[in-house]
């Protein structure tokens, strides 16, 4: 397998706004070392994106970069309220009573013309268990609570000293990404219980925080090292891929209505989910062995 190479322009260009439009400040020098090349380029990379119609502007400190607040009008703010306001009635119960509290004091009475569909679980009963991670998180502060596993439900097992990072969401569940010794385990939210946030503090590590940006699915490991795979779309599979692309992907397009996606993905598990919503109409193209791995895995089925 092949480790992540230099990055073209056209795709740092990319992974830049995408960091950009996430909330991040980024760095020229820290870039130019996450990606190993010069930071001469890395600044000329910043030059053309604040002369295009980005909103990429200076940060406060006059050395990093962000999106421009002046980006998010009025009318957009409304608009993406509505669309929250829809998300939440989708995932219902307490969640939506109390996020329509959240939304009613940015917009006094929402009448939204959306009608959004998502595959998200009710959490409505982890609600004091959320407030309580929230808090762990913001002050990063460690955390106890007890765990089952779905498959050995009578195992109930103590984890002590975990360090959290981020509720996360993959594919409609609820997980809290967090460190353990050195590892990072995604715990299944609803499976925890008796939470207790100690006075001990610790620091976030960034790359860590960036691994999980960078995420293809919930399989991802920031202790691994990020690899190049490149998957061939027929044309049935291009335009999705168009309309919706994976984080960071690099596509390449053929007349003939077929293309090319480049990733990097750090766990082969997030290439074969990706292959599995999308047979017959996808393949591995690079590395080999992986296609190899993914057909041998079919034959059983």
């Amino acid at each position: 397998m092949r480790t992540t190479q230099p990055l073209l322009q056209h795709m740092r260009h990319s992974q830049i706004l995408e960091r950009l439009n996430s909330g991040e400040i980024l760095s020229i020098t820290e870039l130019a070392r996450e990606w190993d090349i010069q930071t001469k380029t890395i600044q000329r990379d910043f030059k053309k994106l604040m002369e295009g119609s980005y909103g990429v502007v200076r940060a406060d400190d006059g050395k990093r970069f962000k999106i421009s607040q002046k980006r998010i009008t009025t009318k957009d703010a409304s608009t993406a309220i509505k669309m929250l306001d829809s998300l939440s009635q989708d995932i219902g119960g307490e969640f939506y009573t109390k996020a329509q509290i959240a939304l009613n004091k940015l917009q006094g009475h929402i009448e939204s013309p959306f009608y959004t569909r998502i595959d998200v679980e009710d959490i409505s009963e982890k609600m004091e268990l959320i407030e309580q991670l929230e808090v762990a998180i913001a002050e990063q502060k460690m955390v106890s609570f007890k765990y089952r596993k779905w498959y050995a439900l009578d195992d109930i097992k103590t984890h002590e000293n975990v360090k959290p990072y981020k509720i996360i969401i993959f594919d409609g569940f609820f997980y809290l990404f967090c460190q353990v010794k050195d590892y990072y385990p995604k715990f299944y939210l609803k499976e925890i219980s008796d939470l207790v946030v100690s006075e001990q503090t610790f620091e976030h590590r960034e790359e860590v925080l960036i691994s999980m940006q960078k995420a293809q699915d919930i399989w991802f490991d920031p202790a691994k090292v990020a690899f190049e795979v490149i998957l061939y779309l027929d044309s049935v599979a291009r335009v999705y891929f168009e309309r919706k692309p994976l984080k960071s992907q690099f596509l390449k397009k053929y007349d003939n209505g077929t293309g090319e996606i480049t990733i990097y993905i750090t766990n082969k598990e997030e290439a074969f989910s990706i292959l599995k919503k999308w047979l017959p109409h996808i393949k591995i193209v690079e590395p080999v062995d992986l296609q190899k791995e993914f057909e041998s895995m079919l034959a059983t089925y």
